[in-house]
């Protein structure tokens, strides 16, 4: 195996407040027809869905075909409890990592644990708490990973990673 072509994944991460804003940036996404690049999408639900309820489920049904839609069929979606942030969910690529069990609970449920999958990506310790703050806020966050030339890509499409909406 020639180990001088494997290149090393980057990571794209841009928070959205609103999911007009994000609905956008997903097209951009899918019209740019990046190759091998994957894309999920972390949002909170909030407090109110501790557990799982008629609301909850309706939410649910609206936002699975929604990112179906935006980032094809076989997208994964899936919600979860966090105590320290709420009723999160994940669109794309990051659904298996967050609902991976560590004993009985998946990584994503854990306190720490959304913190722990940003930085196990190689998001910065800073970043990383900017980006779990705009989650307790209700703001979306878009990842994507993918090779050094679709990231730089990414980034010309839809701004600087964190920069823009974090003040850094």
């Amino acid at each position: 195996m020639d180990m001088s072509k494997t290149e090393q994944k980057q990571i794209f991460l841009k928070p959205y407040e609103l999911v007009s804003d994000l609905e956008n940036a997903l097209k951009t996404v899918r019209q740019t027809n990046f190759d091998k690049m994957a894309v999920s999408v972390i949002g909170n639900l909030g407090e109110e869905y501790i557990n799982e309820s008629k609301e909850l489920t309706t939410i649910e049904n609206q936002l699975s075909p929604f990112f179906k839609e935006l980032l094809g069929t076989t997208t994964a979606f899936d919600t979860f409890y966090n105590a320290e942030l709420g009723r999160l969910f994940v669109a794309g690529f990051l659904v298996e990592t967050f609902l991976n069990s560590v004993g009985k609970r998946g990584i994503g449920e854990l306190s720490g644990g959304p913190y722990g999958i940003l930085r196990g990506f190689g998001i910065t310790e800073k970043d990383a708490i900017a980006s779990i703050s705009k989650l307790k806020d209700k703001t979306y966050l878009l990842v994507a990973r993918g090779n050094l030339s679709d990231i730089q890509k990414l980034e010309n499409q839809l701004g600087n990673q964190l920069e823009d909406k974090l003040g850094n």
